[in-house]
């Protein structure tokens, strides 16, 4: 069978992203170790439907896969594409990864892989029964043309390896680009409001200390890449996946800028954890504190309090100075009130202990209501009650993501519509002038060479100047990848 996998690596909210997807990259290993063919195109929204009718023509596939991790609604920017390869190869089958709902691919879709789906894709492509697989949707939220739905509730972690990409000469890297690798599959933890399925896992497949080191060397030697992000959802969660990523940059002849997630209360109480990672000298981080408040980190299944945390964070600074840290409070957490919120967030500020904040409302889902499944329901959303908090009424009106409902909640000292509202309050209040990049968003800026361009106290006006150039560059990157990719078929 011949695949045309289309995936997008841009999240339209932050422009200036251009971190290089795995998922699509680990798709193509697996069809073609089964020998079949792939083609891959990244960056599918930056295409025009013309532009990929002509790769059609040459690639003849029979099934299109479409990987969107970041905005569903891609898809629509190409939705006269894919009824046009519909008419075009009648026996085409259009495939979509990367989503946690199922409405409103009606027509365009004829199966969706819901979560991490690897197993199911095996089975898929070999052929296999994936009735296991299918999702019984209610008859009354069926619409004509849906797409069989497909997750695997029964997601076994042990089988399933962390990736490290093949990059390769066709996919035209830059030095610029941004490029991901995993050290393990799956988080230990199950804190209240997460809704990642593979929470609550038993970590046993690490990679390899030589093939990421391999990985490394090749990106750096090959194609001048020196900026790498860990998608781990934890990265610190044991010492092991620590001390293999520390092992590793010891080796290596260059410096690699790494972005990604960390609990800040286990590094706490792991004090060897600032060693490993005084060696490893992480570009960008982000912190899910949730709150500064012991009583409300006891309920989210955290244990620390403003001043454990900001402890922490004093011997992180010494260790690593160089690292930009974000970060993540929730916002209507109950235990917790607004002035500890801003107070505490203002005093790691002013200490120099955090570079920004993001401020996140609580969001409650109803499960298994409409598009989401129990699957994905964090602890809070299947049992609101059990945490104390009353929920008023479900609606799509609610939610920030209209393609879900949201639950109006009310919590021991606010609701849903007046925690939008204290977090912007708190963004305008506590970051004043500061910027308010996430940690893979500033590490493309730095990848890009224009983060640079801030001072340490820098305007809100400079601050969106920068920004737009380094979106700018980023387009610019896209764009030089898809006139190279068109010249390959030529």
């Amino acid at each position: 069978m011949n695949f045309l996998i289309l995936s997008e690596n841009t999240n339209g909210i932050w422009g200036s992203v251009h971190y290089r997807a795995l998922a699509p990259l680990e798709l193509r290993r697996r069809i073609e170790l089964r020998g079949h063919k792939a083609t891959l195109i990244e960056w599918m929204t930056r295409w025009t439907d013309e532009q990929l009718r002509f790769v059609a023509e040459k690639v003849q596939p029979d099934v299109i896969a479409i990987s969107i991790p970041f905005n569903p609604l891609d898809i629509q920017h190409h939705s006269k594409f894919i009824y046009w390869a519909r008419e075009r190869f009648p026996n085409i089958e259009i495939i979509l990864g990367g989503v946690r709902y199922h409405q409103g691919f009606e027509g365009l879709v004829d199966k969706i892989f819901m979560g991490r789906s690897m197993e199911i894709f095996d089975a898929y492509l070999d052929g296999k029964d994936l009735t296991p697989y299918i999702q019984n949707i209610p008859d009354s939220e069926k619409k004509p043309n849906s797409p069989t739905v497909l997750l695997n509730n029964t997601f076994n972690e042990y089988i399933d390896n962390p990736i490290l990409p093949s990059l390769r000469e066709e996919d035209f890297y830059s030095p610029r680009d941004i490029v991901g690798f995993e050290l393990g599959v799956g988080c230990k933890f199950n804190c209240t409001f997460c809704n990642y399925e593979l929470r609550n896992a038993k970590i046993t497949n690490l990679a390899d200390p030589n093939q990421l080191y391999e990985y490394f060397n090749e990106a750096n030697k090959k194609f001048g890449i020196k900026n790498f992000y860990a998608v781990d959802d934890t990265l610190n969660e044991t010492d092991e996946k620590l001390e293999i990523l520390a092992s590793v940059v010891d080796k290596l002849d260059f410096q690699p800028e790494i972005s990604s997630y960390l609990r800040l209360d286990l590094i706490g109480g792991r004090p060897q954890q600032i060693d490993l990672l005084k060696r490893i000298q992480l570009r960008s981080v982000f912190f899910g504190i949730e709150s500064f408040n012991p009583e409300a980190s006891k309920l989210v299944r955290k244990r620390s309090g403003l001043y454990d945390n900001l402890d922490t964070l004093r011997k992180l600074k010494e260790a690593c100075p160089t690292m930009y840290k974000v970060g993540g409070l929730i916002i209507g957490l109950n235990g917790d009130n607004y002035d500890h919120i801003k107070e505490s967030a203002i005093k790691a500020l002013e200490e120099g202990l955090l570079d920004t904040f993001r401020f996140y409302p609580l969001q409650i889902s109803p499960v298994p209501k409409d598009h989401y499944s129990w699957y994905f329901g964090s602890d809070i959303e299947r049992n609101p009650k059990d945490f104390d908090y009353r929920i008023i009424e479900a609606n799509s009106e609610f939610a920030i993501d209209k393609h879900l409902q949201e639950t109006h909640w009310v919590s021991d000292w606010t609701n849903t519509f007046e925690s939008r509202e204290l977090g912007a309050r708190l963004t305008k209040e506590v970051l004043k002038n500061k910027d308010e990049l996430i940690h893979l968003e500033y590490a493309s800026m730095y990848a890009l060479g224009t983060y640079d361009k801030f001072s340490d106290k820098h305007a809100t006006k400079e601050t969106v100047q920068v920004i737009s150039t380094s979106t700018t560059i980023s387009k610019l990157l896209q764009s030089n990848y898809v006139e190279a990719k068109l010249k390959s078929f030529q």
